[in-house]
This record gives C-alpha cells, sequence and structure tokens, in this order.
C-alpha cells in the first residue's frame, strides 16, 4: 500500500468559511481526518460554510463519496451552516451521480464569483489534515459508516456494498474486541 503521499487535504478559515482543498483522490485515507475536522467546525460554531475545494481531486473511492454524503445530511439539519463542493470535475461528477450521492449533497461545477473571491483571500491558519493510520479502528467505523450511508440514500447501493459491508462490520468487531 502506498504512503499516500499524492493524497492530501488542507484546510483554511476564511471569513467563517472553512475550506478544505482535495489535492490527489479523495480517499478512505483522507475521510477520517477531514470528518473529524468538520465535526470539530460544527461543535466550536466556528464557520457558517463548509466548502470542499476539488479543484485538484483526481477521483474519489465510495469511502470518501459516504463520508461526504454523510457530512451533507448532518450539515443539512443545522439551519446555520451550509456544505457545499466546489470545482467538481465531469468525472467526479458521474462518480457522485453513479452512487446517489448528488441527491443530498450541494455541488458547482465551477465557482460562484463570491466562492472565488473567498477562495482567493489569504488564507489564516493553513493546516494539512494529517491521517491517523495507527487508529485501525477509528478508520474502520468511518468507513463502514460512510458505506452505510451510501446504502442509506440509495438502497441500489446495498447489491454493490454488500460483500464490504460484510467486511467491515467483522473488521470493526474485531478490532473492538483487542
Amino acid at each position: 500500500m502506498g504512503s499516500g503521499n499524492n493524497d492530501n487535504l488542507t484546510a483554511a478559515y476564511i471569513d467563517k468559511t472553512v475550506v478544505i482543498r482535495v489535492e490527489g483522490r479523495g480517499s478512505f485515507k483522507v475521510s477520517p481526518p477531514m470528518k473529524q475536522f468538520i465535526h470539530q467546525v460544527m461543535d466550536s460554531h466556528s464557520a457558517t460554510r463548509i466548502w470542499i475545494d476539488m479543484s485538484d481531486c483526481t477521483g474519489m473511492d465510495s469511502t470518501f463519496m459516504g463520508v461526504v454524503a454523510g457530512l451533507a445530511c448532518l450539515i443539512k439539519s443545522k439551519p446555520d451552516c451550509s456544505f457545499k463542493l466546489i470545482n467538481l470535475s465531469e468525472k467526479n461528477k458521474k462518480l457522485l451521480v453513479t452512487l446517489g450521492v448528488d441527491r443530498v449533497v450541494d455541488y458547482s461545477m465551477s465557482p460562484t464569483t463570491e466562492e472565488t473571491d473567498v477562495m482567493a483571500q489569504q488564507a489564516t491558519g493553513t493546516q494539512t489534515l494529517e491521517a491517523d493510520f495507527a487508529n485501525k479502528l477509528d478508520s474502520a467505523k468511518t468507513t463502514l459508516e460512510a458505506h452505510e450511508t451510501l446504502v442509506d440514500i440509495n438502497p441500489e447501493n446495498f447489491n454493490k456494498f454488500k460483500s464490504v459491508l460484510e467486511f467491515l462490520q467483522d473488521d470493526v468487531r474485531n478490532l473492538s474486541n483487542k
């Protein structure tokens, strides 16, 4: 397995907006730190908008899309916060449509003038969101939850992920007993 050096997330606060930039693939490797960071931002009420800049995203796996769908559903329940994928490529849009994630996630193929202006501002406190590969249980739980979300938003996904769900449930169970 590669080190994931090509898959990278950076986050910045710009004017009550969190901008997370995905560089490389949106994958199971970067999903746990993204989810954790967004939960921290929501818990602290420090931002009213969460934007995922997908301009440098070369692809997405099912875990990443499931985490994005879960976050989008959670944030929609918060009237004072919004969540959006920006600069989505045609390829990545097709991936979202394939699993039905496009039904629950706000996205745009190109940024609005306001989004461009905000993202062009000097970001304060830009940080890299690092994956914690030591915590296998958290990673397994995040991956399982992501795939359960994909089935929740589109029941047709169950057959696609049935064996993955069974494997992940066993993995979480085994890691929990260690």
